[in-house]
């Protein structure tokens, strides 16, 4: 039963809550004021600590996978992941790192509500990849979603830029949110490249990628930072200066707790809500989840804090909100989930298993989920069916077999079977794999 049980309540709540304080919290980390190592009292600006501290919540999946599997098949043997794999996955670390490192840049300068809108440039940017490089097939409705994509972007940017409320210095912070969208982008093409046919477990993955990042930000990005020029005790970012400032600071410690285990509970929620929530509870996820971080603004500028942290409503919010709503608009458009009467659609002359063939295109949750989380559920525009890891697609368009089940015209990471009696383990089905793509986070 999928339907809106206690038990798909409690993650549905517990995803959306997760979700909105990974975004939240790394912005309160920001605005706070620590000693640091040279005794001056400062805010946190610290981009590459809060992505250091991304990857380290998501290092804690490996730990969670073993844990999992023992409480659930106590005496069965681990399942096998390729060593390639294992070593494959640092090039989506190293697109998460960078993509991540400037959204946190991009977030230093703007307020939260342009900073998570912003980021569903993601899909104008996918949109333009599988197009040139992966060589998809674009239909009239997902072109005409990508253009109210743009426009309600445009939208988007132009209210911060005349609201003196936006951000510190909304240009660069918007430049360098397009571009962290430009790289996450970026790996929605390498992983259908470099991970296609791969069983490999959803926690590992995340995992695996989590350590290479750790490994690359303290051995590789800490200390080019530490020898590049900044405001950050003359560098761009002292890694021990941050340890120090969150150590001198209650209220800092207990943010980076919070944020830490914010995102290790998405990671979880993104794998159980693809079992437990029917696709409408998904599709209200994925949408609610921008306004819900939105309005959790408001109430914290107005009600809790009167005034000292949150999101002021202005004039220009109105215009900012006419863009949201556009932008929720355009992508049930992309996706076909709305479908607009003079446009043609592929499965109004294609038999079923065509017509999902097409169907597998990026939605809200995948390009707005919180700065890294990008490890959502996937499943088709109608959520015809679950099929495989919150992971990108592989190789090969996902379909639906004449008895409603789904596969793959190619391979995907693995079978409904399989993954709905445990979604720890990797499956072992040779043919007509896949899953369907819903789309980031984060």
């Amino acid at each position: 039963d999928m339907g809106c049980n206690t038990k798909s309540a409690a993650v549905f709540l517990v995803a959306l809550a997760c979700g909105t304080g990974a975004t939240l919290f790394s912005k309160v980390m920001f605005d706070l004021e620590s000693e640091d190592s040279l005794g001056n009292t400062r805010k946190f600006a610290k981009p590459f600590m809060v992505t250091f501290l991304m990857f380290v919540a998501m290092l804690v999946a490996l730990p969670l996978h073993f844990i999992i599997h023992r409480l659930t098949q106590p005496g069965e043997p681990l399942p096998k992941v390729s060593t390639k794999m294992l070593f494959v996955l640092i090039l989506p670390a190293i697109t998460d790192l960078l993509g991540t490192t400037c959204a946190m840049v991009g977030l230093l300068y703007v307020k939260v509500s342009v900073y998570q809108l912003v980021r569903a440039s993601t899909i104008l940017f996918v949109a333009v990849y599988r197009v040139t490089l992966l060589k998809q097939r674009f239909y009239g409705y997902n072109w005409v979603g990508v253009i109210l994509n743009f426009l309600a972007i445009v939208i988007v940017g132009g209210s911060a830029l005349v609201d003196p409320t936006a951000g510190s210095d909304v240009p660069k912070g918007i430049a360098v949110l397009l571009l962290g969208c430009a790289i996450m982008a970026s790996q929605l093409v390498l992983e259908e490249k470099v991970m296609a046919g791969d069983s490999t477990p959803p926690l590992i993955v995340v995992g695996m990628e989590g350590l290479w990042g750790t490994l690359i930000m303290l051995f590789i990005m800490f200390p080019i930072a530490k020898r590049m020029p900044g405001n950050d005790n003359g560098c761009y970012e002292d890694f021990g200066d941050a340890l120090v400032m969150i150590n001198n600071s209650p209220e800092l410690t207990l943010f980076t707790v919070l944020y830490v285990l914010s995102i290790t509970g998405y990671n979880v929620c993104a794998i159980f809500i693809t079992f437990l929530l029917e696709s409408v509870w998904r599709s209200i996820l994925e949408n609610f989840r921008p306004v819900a971080i939105w309005a959790t603004d408001l109430v914290l500028f107005y009600v809790i804090t009167k005034g000292t942290f949150g999101e002021q409503w202005t004039v220009w919010s109105w215009l900012e909100l006419g863009g949201m709503c556009l932008l929720i608009y355009g992508t049930a458009v992309y996706n076909g989930s709305v479908r607009l009467s003079f446009l043609s659609y592929p499965d109004d002359d294609l038999d079923d298993e065509d017509a999902n063939a097409v169907s597998a295109t990026p939605t809200m949750e995948r390009v707005m989920s919180s700065p890294l989380i990008q490890r959502s559920p996937f499943i088709n525009a109608k959520g015809a069916g679950i099929t495989g890891t919150p992971k990108q697609q592989g190789k090969g368009l996902p379909t639906t077999n004449k008895k409603g089940g789904t596969g793959s015209k190619g391979k995907g990471y693995g079978s409904t079977s399989s993954w709905m009696s445990n979604p720890f383990s990797s499956s072992k089905k040779k043919k007509r794999q896949g899953y369907q793509e819903v789309s980031q986070t984060p």
